[in-house]
């Protein structure tokens, strides 16, 4: 059973699509959400989104603004359903798209807080090329971070214009938080 795990929609519970999706564990989310600190007044982006419960335990602690990109019908069902329960409707915009194609109209406002959580059939090539599009596509602010959720024996990350600041193992989990590349 997946819950909202801190701030206003705390213990509320969230369903889950029925297949394929692999929903970070509450132990995850607090670790992760403890690291990233005071959310207030932030803007999240929740990339392959599925439940949504990392865009929602972010407004939960605070954002102001989450929007969901996800393409599966079933997980754009769970995630509506979602949102109504932990009533973050008015903070909430879904987007049913492919990652690839939302990626590829570039940003039209830039982000605090990114989540990249695709499934792990995504290889590190593509996980990379998606890294490297919010970058140059221009959707991550200058003090941004992008949370990527990736399996733990999967080979290190290197996008380009980004610089890993933290990262934990979980199991079989592994979750790294970038931030842009400092600038010579």
């Amino acid at each position: 059973m997946m819950r909202v795990t801190a701030g206003k929609a705390k213990g509320r519970r969230l369903k889950s699509p029925p297949m394929g999706t692999r929903p970070m564990t509450d132990r995850m989310k607090e670790s992760l959400f403890s690291a990233l600190g005071g959310l207030d007044g932030t803007t999240v982006l929740d990339l392959y989104a599925g439940s949504g419960s990392l865009g929602l335990e972010a407004l939960s602690r605070g954002a102001k603004k989450a929007m969901f990109v996800e393409k599966e019908r079933d997980a754009i069902v769970k995630l509506e359903e979602n949102i109504k329960a932990t009533q973050f409707g008015r903070k909430s915009n879904v987007e049913w798209s492919d990652v690839n194609h939302f990626l590829s109209r570039g940003a039209e406002k830039r982000v605090d807080l990114i989540f990249l959580d695709p499934p792990y059939t995504h290889s590190v090539a593509a996980v990379r090329t998606d890294l490297e599009a919010l970058v140059l596509g221009g959707f991550l602010a200058d003090e941004g971070r992008i949370v990527v959720h990736r399996p733990q024996k999967e080979s290190q990350l290197k996008p380009l214009g980004l610089k890993l600041v933290w990262e934990r193992e979980y199991g079989q989990a592994r979750i790294l938080v970038f931030c842009h590349e400092d600038e010579d």
